[in-house]
């Protein structure tokens, strides 16, 4: 724990606060997509991405990335491909960066099996699983920053 704090103060201070709101919105993520539904937790995210403090500083598609995937790791509980894709969504608008947010199923297995993901510039930047073949895209959401 101890090792994990000196490295989160050897952090610059714009990639501090990335991660501070990745963790604030992948917990909410939980959250409100338990208790309200993707819709009303995309319209939250949505008007909380206009007030975060640190937009259009520090979120490039890669610190995006490292910042949700390091919330998600660190904090207790679970948080699975669609806590994740939402919480990247938003600090991805925050930051003014294109990204597409994808949601699809699994069509080779004989049990339900959802995926959602972002890609930006052409990759997947969050939600990247082995065979991406096995998924078929159900909708795709293009969001401009």
């Amino acid at each position: 724990m101890r090792a994990q704090l000196r490295e989160f103060k050897a952090l610059p201070r714009a990639r501090k606060l990335l991660l501070c709101e990745a963790a604030v919105l992948v917990a909410a993520s939980k959250t409100l997509l338990t208790f309200a539904g993707l819709e009303t937790a995309e319209r939250y995210f949505g008007t909380i991405s206009q007030f975060l403090p640190c937009s259009r500083r520090s979120g490039s598609p890669a610190s995006v990335r490292w910042a949700v995937l390091t919330a998600a790791t660190y904090l207790p509980g679970t948080y699975d491909c669609l806590d994740r894709a939402l919480t990247g969504s938003t600090l991805l608008v925050a930051n003014d960066q294109p990204h597409r947010l994808r949601f699809g199923v699994d069509t080779r297995s004989d049990t339900f099996e959802a995926h959602a993901w972002i890609e930006s510039n052409g990759d997947v930047l969050l939600g990247d699983v082995d065979d991406f073949g096995r998924f078929r895209a159900l909708t795709e959401r293009e969001v401009r920053g």
